[in-house]
């Protein structure tokens, strides 16, 4: 299976259409020689595989696809593209089929899907036969009549809840809109939930209230029906030894449509506690406690492990209340979907991975694994965290969003409620710095912005908006570069002056400036507003910066050490690793007294796995270049962490750079540690040569 790197290479290759070099390359790839000559080798097999000239290699001039193959290739893309759209269609007729055994009581026959469906019956068979194996849930059956689902209403109505999370304007959800009954008014829904808001102190996002809306919906049907929810695992203890009022206060909302069953009102308490919230108070004070502690816990983890300090009291109290309604869905088994997850995670891994590691309190509260799902929405908060100025209050204060927003040039309007406005904001921002961005705004409070006076010229959304007078531009939640090419078109058309020539622009700012002030410095200063109006310079060259592990690694990295003397402190080790490092110009003697401090300070919490740990301190003077080592412990040592034993087979002292540059290493790092299979075997070679090419051969 080709993987996404050599895929990239290839179109890279076919959009350059030139001869390219091998340091562009790796410029462009930010990655070593060795890694750039792998992928060309892996891009040729495949490109052979498809019968398409590979790549050659030209002395002198460089690497390059030719005119016919780059033709080949953007023709198989094409195909591709095609498959997934026919598969596309597929999940759809799917879920069509689905709905309709939502929708009746009686088994479904064969020949009557394929009348309602207009397929063969080869392909309806084919059908049933991926629900049952993609839907097990759903607990697909037969008997003499017909097809029918065995799956219990809960089990049902959390399907339903699940495919609105992944996606709320889908077809479940044009299917509940269709419904002929109930008949709801929506001011009606709307005025009943904000009672409910009201009586937990709580404020759901936008898109939360939709999905609950049609989740009422379709329970008040399936009860018409004659379908209700009768087992259910929880009880209201449950509900009732985190929150206050919860239970009472949807009692009474369900009350107001029907619906008095017991499990029903179990059932939606779930629900409620499950749904993003932009304002958390329903939750007791111990148990407010116990997230705190886990955030603070989370962030500091974080830290540790990024070299990225975070400070913000705005956004430990952000994450606090993103918290809540994780810990929830991790309880009850609510996994949160979204289709800019899967991109998070392929965008963001040295950071999902940072976090995924950071979050073991929050496992350990619930006492279950978190799903890399929620790792990824909490990942939100720490990609759009701003290190610079230390603050998302952008995006996360929203008590003066509407006044504040009044004096913003462009609009962002986000109705997700997972912070992925937040990246949004912060790539835009730093991009275009002389723009007035909003923080994100909900559908009710753009309305209210576009009825005051404003100074708006341009609204950014991640959702369809209809007859807005402003001029509108819809891009995915993460943007991609067809996104970037649509705003950026946008921004030139309605702020023409700040994409004037890069050198008469600083020109002309300098002129301005030397008429009403005297300049020490104009060198300084034109480097200063260059930095400031063209940030992404600092960024590429950041990214250019990152190491991939191997760089940083080589045999004599690897050390056995011998811990006899030394069998329950782990203090010597690291001095005698740091003291490597020493010898290798790569730090100062006062980088070790660095980690033993904040290890005094903050206790022996720092681990990348129950058997290894990470010392390392923030880039300091003590600093003079990013490395590592690793020293594989003879005999394990007995720390405590958090009052639980834990036994240490490995130290780790790394030493990280002032910009992250270090973050693909360690990330790659840790994707061994967690392949235990592989980690265990590294962990159990006597050889540190052997070690390191078991090492060395993961990464590649």
């Amino acid at each position: 299976m080709e993987s996404i790197d050599t895929r990239n290479l290839i179109n890279y290759f076919a959009e350059q259409k030139r001869y390219v070099t091998l340091d562009e390359l790796c410029n462009y790839f930010d990655v070593s020689q060795r890694t750039i000559f792998y992928r060309i080798k892996k891009a040729n097999t495949l490109l052979t595989l498809k019968d398409i000239t590979p790549i050659k290699n030209v002395r002198n001039l460089g690497y390059i696809l030719n005119a016919q193959a780059i033709s080949a290739w953007k023709q198989q893309n094409i195909n591709e593209n095609k498959d997934l759209q026919h598969n596309e269609n597929k999940q759809n007729r799917l879920k069509e089929i689905i709905w309709k055994f939502f929708i009746q009581n009686s088994p479904i026959t064969i020949n009557q899907l394929i009348d309602d469906m207009d397929v063969s019956r080869n392909t309806i068979i084919d059908d049933l036969k991926d629900i049952r194996q993609n839907y097990p849930e759903l607990k697909l059956n037969i008997d003499s009549n017909g097809h029918l689902l065995k799956s219990s209403e809960e089990e049902k109505s959390r399907f339903i809840f699940n495919e609105l999370q992944k996606h709320n304007s889908g077809l479940i959800a044009h299917k509940i809109d269709k419904l002929p009954f109930p008949i709801i008014e929506d001011s009606k829904v709307k005025s009943d939930i904000e009672i409910l808001e009201e009586d937990i102190s709580s404020r759901f996002t936008e898109n939360a209230i939709s999905k609950l809306k049609r989740i009422l919906k379709f329970r008040i049907w399936r009860i018409s029906m004659g379908n209700m929810i009768v087992d259910i695992d929880i009880t209201d203890n449950d509900i009732q030894e985190s929150t206050v009022n919860v239970l009472s206060a949807v009692t009474d909302f369900t009350q107001r449509y029907g619906i008095g069953i017991k499990s029903e009102i179990l059932f939606f308490s779930e629900l409620i506690l499950c749904s993003q919230a932009d304002v958390v108070n329903y939750v007791t004070e111990s148990f407010k406690d116990k997230i705190l502690d886990v955030a603070q816990d989370i962030v500091n983890r974080y830290a540790s492990i990024s070299g990225i300090k975070i400070q913000s009291p705005k956004f430990v109290i952000a994450l606090i209340n993103h918290l809540y309604a994780s810990y929830f869905r991790s309880k009850f088994n609510f996994d949160f979907n979204s289709e800019a997850l899967s991109d998070v995670v392929h965008k963001f891994p040295e950071i999902v991975k940072f976090v995924q590691l950071s979050c073991s309190p929050l496992a350990k509260l619930v006492s279950k694994p978190i799903s890399i799902n929620e790792i990824a929405l909490i990942s939100l908060y720490f990609i759009s965290y701003d290190d610079l100025s230390d603050n998302i209050s952008h995006v996360l204060d929203r008590n003066d969003n509407i006044r504040d927003s009044l004096q913003s040039e462009v609009l962002l309007v986000c109705t997700s409620g997972v912070s992925s406005s937040a990246i949004l904001y912060s790539n835009l921002h730093k991009q275009y710095p002389l723009i007035t961005f909003s923080k994100s705004l909900s559908i009710d409070e753009l309305n209210k912005i576009l009825r005051i006076s404003n100074t708006a010229k341009l609204i950014i959304t991640t959702f369809p908006l209809k007859n807005i007078d402003l001029p509108v531009v819809q891009v995915k939640a993460m943007m991609d570069s067809e996104d970037y090419v649509k705003v950026e078109n946008q921004l030139r058309y309605y702020f023409p002056q700040l994409f004037i020539n890069r050198e008469k622009t600083l020109d002309n700012l300098i002129s301005i400036i030397q008429i009403n002030a005297q300049i020490k410095n104009i060198s300084d200063l034109r480097k200063d507003l260059d930095n400031y109006l063209y940030p992404t310079k600092d960024t590429v060259k950041r990214d250019k910066n990152k190491h991939n592990l191997m760089d940083l690694l080589n045999r004599s990295s690897i050390k056995i050490i011998d811990n006899l003397m030394n069998g329950t402190d782990l203090n010597p080790i690291i001095k005698e690793l740091s003291e490597e490092l020493e010898k290798n110009n790569i730090v100062t003697s006062g980088y070790c007294d660095d980690i033993l401090s904040l290890i005094d300070k903050y206790g022996p919490y720092m681990l990348l796995s129950s058997d290894t740990f990470l010392a390392h301190a923030a880039p300091s003077k003590h600093t003079r270049k990013i490395g590592i080592e690793i020293g594989i412990l003879k005999r394990p040592i007995k720390i405590s962490v958090n009052n639980i034993e834990e036994k240490i087979k490995c130290v780790i002292v790394l030493v990280p750079g002032f910009h992250q540059e270090h973050d693909k290493a360690l990330a790659q790092l840790i994707n061994i540690i967690t392949n235990r299979r592989l980690y265990d075997q590294i962990l159990s070679e006597t050889d540190t040569d052997k070690m390191y090419k078991l090492i060395k051969k993961s990464v590649q």
